[in-house]
């Protein structure tokens, strides 16, 4: 699936903002014209493990309105396979955004961007290399949590934000630490969900056995697909279908499946009889083929495996630049970012005199639980966002 063209297959019509040049889409095109999606041309990016982007693209949402200080800012930062898409109709974290909610619009400017490598607007393998005219592919650079990072401040210096909060699930968690630790001078407080320090050797293989069903697919093509007229669905559907057992726990697979008989259509009826589990998790193998780039699905849980906030001169050392207050939340039930390492890396920063705080919602639903449990992550996070947006030490 390729990013969303805002090029000569649309028509569209620009702003100049000195060196911001701001793409407003149509809103007839738009899926959700009530949080119009925005992108924002930042140049060349150079990258973190080498190489470089000569034009990156942005794209983003915004609600609410920067205030005259430009200190009220809130980038919400979505998971692996999110978009910029977080409040509004079909928002993933709508009950969580607006007027009165834990992210209040009425105080705070709430952003949130497709992140780079993705599939959403933003620059990613899909998206036509200027040397070529054709998609990037698997010549596409290795980018980090880093990179991904750096191109999200380039969107925000360009917005005119001079403090924000950061605060993300999941791959979310790992940049919202990553602001944090590498860019403090413009940060107020960071809350990193479900998310430690990095990802584990139980994940790493998790991720693997996914890029690998990708990548087995005939129609992958090397990454070439987009140019050959193929999309690896099977591969992609697959690598989906271990991500969402992943996201869930043991308890809250028995709770809504069990070992309750199919009530979708069995892919194999004479392969015996099929239970409600299986159809759960090919339901949303395909439905993922459906809006996302297979090549972006390598790119960006690679770059998931790579993240350690203590790379490059240990952990200790960048954890010491944290100069803002943490809030870090955990997740009871959660096998993928287990609460425990989340307590630990807590404990780590309280030994260095950070101000950090833990807190952890009591859910059965496993590392999915940071989008559902709205009452708690409502309580979790409201208090520490307001009173940061509101000056509070």
């Amino acid at each position: 699936m390729a990013e969303e063209p805002t090029t000569r297959h649309e028509k569209v019509h620009s702003e100049s903002r000195g060196r911001l040049r701001v793409v407003r889409r149509r809103a007839d095109s738009l899926s959700h014209p009530e949080t119009p999606r925005l992108s924002v041309e930042i140049g060349a990016l150079d990258l973190e493990l080498g190489g470089r982007l000569e034009t990156v693209t942005v794209a983003y949402r915004t609600w609410g309105s920067l205030n005259a200080a430009a200190d009220n800012a809130v980038l919400v930062l979505h998971a692996l396979t999110g978009d910029s898409l977080a409040a509004g109709p079909g928002g993933w974290w709508d009950p969580l955004i607006g007027a009165g909610r834990a992210l209040d619009t009425n105080n705070a400017f709430v952003i949130c961007a497709n992140i780079l490598g993705g599939c959403q607007g933003s620059t990613g393998p899909a998206s036509d290399d200027p040397l070529t005219g054709r998609p990037y592919g698997m010549r596409f650079p290795l980018i980090t949590i880093g990179d991904i990072v750096s191109a999200q401040r380039a969107l925000v210096e360009r917005l005119g934000v001079r403090k924000l909060v950061a605060i993300g699930g999941s791959i979310g968690g790992f940049q919202a630490l990553e602001w944090a630790t590498r860019h403090p001078e413009l940060v107020r407080g960071v809350v990193p969900v479900a998310a430690s320090g990095a990802l584990d050797a139980q994940g790493i293989a998790l991720n693997e056995i996914g890029r690998r069903a990708i990548m087995a697919d005939p129609d992958w093509r090397g990454g070439s697909y987009a140019s050959e007229g193929v999309f690896p669905a099977t591969g992609l559907a697959i690598a989906r279908m271990v991500g969402m057992v992943t996201y869930h726990s043991k308890e809250s697979m028995n709770m809504r499946f069990g070992r309750n008989p199919a009530t979708r259509p069995a892919l194999y009826p004479s392969f015996g009889p099929t239970f409600d589990v299986e159809g759960y998790i090919h339901y949303h193998g395909e439905a993922l083929t459906k809006r996302f780039d297979a090549n972006s699905f390598l790119y960006l849980t690679r770059a998931m495996d790579l993240y350690d906030v203590g790379r490059d001169g240990g952990e200790s050392a960048w954890l010491r630049r944290i100069e803002v207050p943490v809030s870090l939340v955990g997740i009871r039930s959660d096998w993928l970012f287990p609460a425990g390492p989340i307590r630990d890396l807590r404990d780590r920063l309280r030994a260095l005199g950070k101000d950090v705080e833990y807190q952890e919602l009591d859910s059965p639903h496993g590392h999915d639980a940071f989008l559902k449990e709205w009452g708690q992550l409502t309580a979790a996070i409201g208090p520490f966002v307001s009173a940061r947006i509101a000056g509070d030490p």
